[in-house]
């Protein structure tokens, strides 16, 4: 029995199925990614804490003092605290707003979580800068062995009192 289409049609028809197929298969991709994206316990995919949370106080070098609104910067891997080069991608997307410390100069850095897939990532160390208009920039980095982990699994880093050190030029009055 001979098939009333063309020769010319059947491989288009052929495409046409094998096209309804991958997106079958892209839509059961899809559906299980979103089902392990879900699933806390699930070793394909989980959230990993990828930077520790900070918490601590700025002060003045000098007179001990609280200093109030010191910009805290984390650092990516790499990344010089005094060069300002062009963002790429979606990196500004990425990046986080500057913390600024309290009245009392204290500061609470929230800590980072990522997707991982396939593979477990931990922190190990986190790069800080420290700026403000009247004092040197400082940048200190923090190592796991300098967290402790939250009741909650959360790494948690006390950093203690930083102290920055007066701008040159600049009197300090005690």
């Amino acid at each position: 029995m001979n098939s009333p289409l063309s020769p010319a049609v059947k491989p288009a028809l052929r495409v046409r199925r094998m096209n309804r197929t991958c997106l079958r298969h892209l839509h059961v991709l899809a559906s299980s990614a979103l089902l392990l994206a879900g699933c806390q316990s699930s070793p394909v995919l989980s959230s990993q804490y990828i930077s520790p949370r900070v918490k601590g106080r700025v002060l003045d070098a000098a007179t001990g003092q609280p200093i109030r609104n010191v910009s805290i910067r984390r650092l990516e891997s790499g990344q010089n605290p005094g060069t300002t080069a062009p963002a790429k991608g979606a990196q500004p997307l990425e990046r986080m707003q500057a913390l600024r410390t309290d009245p009392n100069g204290g500061f609470n850095m929230d800590s980072e979580r990522d997707l991982m897939l396939l593979r477990r990532s931990d922190w190990y160390s986190v790069t800080l800068a420290f700026t403000h208009a009247h004092y040197q920039r400082l940048t200190t980095n923090y190592t796991l062995a300098n967290a402790v982990i939250a009741p909650g699994g959360e790494p948690v880093v006390d950093a203690g009192n930083i102290l920055l050190q007066p701008a040159s030029g600049r009197v300090t009055v005690r």
